[in-house]
């Protein structure tokens, strides 16, 4: 071919080929951007989890049991040492990891303070303290630190040993600057000698510098002191005291070596964060420190590994169905491609037939096309691939992973060379096509996909819900169902199209209208020619139905995983709730009803000559069902279950228990208590936690045992339309004392979690792109269709046809599509959340062990039908514009 000719062949349409390198570099960008965004969005997550669990179980943990304070130099050395052991642990961990800790702590031992003390407690309790690293934590407010004490070989000190204690401790025990007391220390190297009696004076009082940093978490009751309360005698107090520690050489005493590291949420690659705590807690090392004995040796524990479990599964949770979601956008970007091309190739159809004409070979006009799309193709593609890197960072990358990220792009950016190559070139004077072929090709291609579609769709349902345990990464075949379904309902959608057509058409011929006879009659000839936008149409519906119900679903199964964890629209858990305390909650603002729960752990249950032990759940059985009314699976007690009868007192026991009712069953508690069991429930959701279990009457327990059996659980209901005001109110009155639960600020954290966000992003992002490449694809196919409807048009304006008329002609071309896609887009939303659930493991989401139900809320399903529509009838009519322009245009160049 001569290169004048090449060089207008190129030239030819310029237009349309950037058009074409436009849509490949936003295609690329998407598709390059979006495996980032789920890595960046994973990290997010995995941080989000590690963030929301307590410093005390996501830190690393071990202990050191009676090490003794007399290896002075030990105490010293056991911070560092812990350190020195980090430095084995993998590159994830140590970047996450904070400055270690290290504190010994003492057993309690009774302390008498002269002149008996306070009234407030029957008895008070002292555990001393070393800490080496405690400064940056604390601050003096009253009276000087500790000084080194002289220290007698024998045990006893020459004067009273300086400690120093918190504010609120002091505060609560009575305690000031100056006061002393004494405390049983044996020279034995026990502190169980009540004759080897010390005496201790505190020389300082300390607060917090900080009382929510994660120093006070681990170290729990030391601003304030642990009261331990018995119903029979009242409350005990125990008090943490600081010892000078650069001066225990002497003291004969042994105490537990609290060690911790701290675990930041500053994760980049959650699987080699949580391989890297699986091998560092897996074995135990040595500590190096000096001592008089043998070395101690450590393994450290965390609960961070279940949580990353957990964050990982909710995370391949959200990825797959994202990547279902995605996928049909996918499919219509690559035939919105192909459409593009086609019509790259039939603006040049006159310019390469007379270059075929003039000399020039089909492989050379195929090479030359070839060439051409490569030209624009890949630099379009490579600028939107590294828009899309540079927008959106990442962590580091294997060669795997980001061979992985662009093998899509990479398949966009050959796609149009490709199909350039091997479309067929037009000739001056084309032939007529046989249709009969066609149709027959048309009926293969159908059955396969059909075929593709009823085997992807047996597999999913055969295979179940994908467990997170099954190994990362995304199920190819549970993305690409969604896809064919969608595809199929489509060519489904298109063979039952045309006989509506011709219904239509049939109406129309009696009819007088000319608008409707001549588009009704070109929808029945147009055949399976709006694949493309119907496939695109109707995934953009199904998107919106998808996106709706299962946001709606997973925000119920949430929702009910909350209530069935609290038991209640709210559970106050914390000290003893008193009788008073109990009528003060009820007086509350909003609080409708309330009901406690006490809890009685290791109750031995006795029948015949065997016991096991069991916890035992004392129930207010008058107010429980009403508090649980919105619990699902709530346990459902029997009537008269707070009346005694002869055979005993009623009780609920585990089904996993497998008691034998047919001889006496009771409880061995203060004294013998006879169950009558009603029932044998395999859950009871809000009140039993720990298996096995008992669930009995309040009060009826009460007068059986003569015990005065204090809740520390009360489960709320609060009013309709009380508000989150209500809930505060009750959390003002608690005033700190315990922790409160409500589902609604459960809910509240999964919908501000990074996979709540990214799938409601990712929807959304779904949704436009579709419908973008839904409309990009209508435009495309009417201006494939110009040429036939160009020369109509012109034979209609011969016959002195207005312009309202052909604009009406070209709405007959798109509009019936759009309703057509709307029907299959919203049945195949319908369908696609139940192929979701049996395909998805969603109980990450939810925390439950069952899969969460399904829920279809019409109102809100039919809304979003309504404006799709709505919108998709404005784009499609701007599309009909803008093809009806182009078509007028045409037919003015032919004229």
């Amino acid at each position: 071919m001569k290169p004048r000719l090449l060089a207008r062949t190129i030239r030819s349409s310029l237009g349309a080929t950037l058009a074409l390198a436009l849509l490949v570099s936003l295609v690329t960008a998407l598709l390059t951007a979006w495996p980032r965004l789920e890595r960046q969005t994973f990290t997010a997550e995995v941080n989000h989890s590690i963030t929301q669990t307590p410093p005390t179980v996501r830190a690393l943990t071990a202990q050191v049991p009676n090490y003794p304070l007399t290896a002075q130099a030990g105490l010293a050395e056991l911070q560092p040492a812990v350190a020195r052991t980090l430095t084995e642990a993998g590159p994830e961990l140590r970047a996450a990891a904070g400055d270690p800790r290290a504190s010994l702590t003492t057993g309690p031992v009774p302390m008498t303070i002269p002149g008996g003390g306070t009234d407030a407690f029957y008895a008070m309790s002292v555990r001393l303290r070393v800490d080496h690293g405690i400064e940056p934590f604390i601050t003096l407010v009253e009276g000087t630190s500790p000084a080194p004490s002289a220290w007698a070989r024998t045990g006893t000190p020459e004067s009273p040993v300086e400690v120093m204690v918190a504010v609120g401790t002091a505060e609560r025990m009575e305690l000031a600057v100056g006061d002393t007391f004494t405390a049983p220390v044996g020279s034995d190297g026990q502190a169980t000698s009540p004759e080897a009696r010390t005496e201790f004076v505190i020389t300082g009082l300390f607060d917090a510098v900080d009382p929510d940093t994660e120093q006070w978490q681990h170290q729990l009751s030391t601003l304030s002191p642990r009261i331990d309360a018995d119903p029979n005698q009242g409350e005990a107090a125990t008090a943490i005291v600081y010892l000078n520690p650069d001066f225990t050489g002497h003291i004969p005493m042994f105490a537990d070596a609290e060690l911790w590291v701290p675990v930041h949420p500053v994760a980049e690659r959650a699987a080699g964060l949580l391989s890297d705590l699986r091998a560092f807690t897996a074995i135990d090392r040595p500590l190096e420190v000096r001592g008089p004995y043998d070395q101690p040796r450590i393994q450290f524990t965390t609960e961070l590994d279940e949580v990353l479990e957990n964050a990982t599964g909710r995370w391949q949770s959200t990825s797959t169905v994202l990547a279902m979601v995605a996928a049909g956008p996918v499919g219509v970007a690559f035939a919105v491609l192909a459409l593009g091309v086609r019509l790259l190739v039939a603006r040049r159809s006159a310019t390469l037939a007379l270059a075929a004409a003039r000399g020039g070979a089909p492989h050379q006009l195929r090479a030359v096309m070839a060439a051409e799309g490569f030209a624009f193709s890949l630099p379009a593609a490579a600028i939107g691939a590294g828009a899309a890197i540079a927008a959106v960072p990442a962590p580091p990358l294997t060669t795997v992973e980001l061979a992985s990220d662009l093998l899509l792009p990479a398949a966009v950016a050959l796609a149009p060379p490709v199909l350039l190559a091997i479309l067929p070139l037009p000739r001056l004077r084309p032939g007529r096509a046989d249709p009969r072929r066609g149709r027959r090709w048309r009926w293969v291609a159908e059955a396969v996909v059909v075929a593709l579609t009823a085997a992807a769709l047996w597999l999913v349902q055969d295979r179940g819900t994908a467990s997170t345990d099954r190994g990362s990464g995304t199920d190819p075949l549970a993305v690409t169902a969604p896809l064919l379904l969608a595809v199929t309902v489509s060519m489904v959608t298109l063979r039952l199209f045309p006989l509506a057509a011709r219904a239509v058409h049939r109406t129309a011929r009696q009819g007088r209208g000319l608008t409707a006879f001549l588009g009704s009659a070109r929808l029945v000839r147009s055949g399976g020619a709006g694949l493309v936008p119907l496939v695109a149409l109707a995934i953009g519906v199904a998107i919106a139905v998808l996106a709706t119900t299962m946001l709606t679903t997973l925000r119920g199964g949430v929702d009910d995983g909350a209530r069935a964890a609290a038991g209640a629209d709210l559970r106050l858990t914390g000290p003893p709730f008193t009788d008073a305390d109990l009528a003060a909650v009820a007086d509350l603002t909003g609080v409708e009803t309330l009901s406690a729960v006490t809890t009685i752990s290791s109750v031995p249950l006795v029948e015949d000559d065997s016991s096991r032990r069991v916890t035992v759940y004392a129930v207010d059985s008058a107010t429980l069902a009403q508090v649980q009314a919105q619990v699902p699976g709530a346990v459902e007690l029997p009537e008269g279950f707070d009346q005694a009868t002869a055979a005993g007192v009623p009780a609920l026991v585990w089904s996993g228990h497998d008691v034998d009712t047919g001889g006496e069953v009771r409880l061995a508690m203060s004294s013998s208590v006879v169950l009558d069991v009603r029932g044998e429930p395999a859950a009871a959701p809000g009140i039993a936690n720990a298996h096995p279990w008992v669930i009995v009457d309040l009060h009826l327990l009460r007068e059986a045992t003569g015990e005065n059996l204090v809740p520390r659980d009360v489960l709320i209901q609060l009013a309709p339309g009380s508000g989150p005001g209500a809930a505060d109110g009750v959390e003002q009155w608690l005033g700190g004392r315990g922790t409160i639960a409500s589902p609604t600020e459960a809910t509240a954290e999964f919908l501000a979690s990074p996979s709540a966000r990214s799938l409601q992003g990712g929807f959304l992002i779904a949704l436009v792109v579709s419908l973008v490449l839904a409309c990009l694809a209508i435009v495309l196919g009417l201006l494939l269709a110009a040429p036939e409807r160009r020369h109509l048009l012109g034979v209609l304006r011969t016959l002195g046809v207005s312009r309202r008329t052909e604009g009406r002609l070209v709405a007959w071309e798109s509009v019936p599509l759009v309703g057509a896609a709307v029907l299959a887009g919203a049945g195949l939303g319908l369908v696609l959340p139940h192929l979701v659930a049996a395909t998805v493991d969603l109980r990450p989401f939810t925390g439950s062990a069952n899969q969460p139900v399904l829920r279809v809320d019409p109102l809100l399903v039919l809304g979003v039908i309504a404006i799709l529509t709505i919108v998709l009838t404005l784009c499609v009519l701007l599309a009909g514009a803008m093809a009806r322009r182009l078509s007028v245009s045409v037919l003015r160049i032919g004229e």
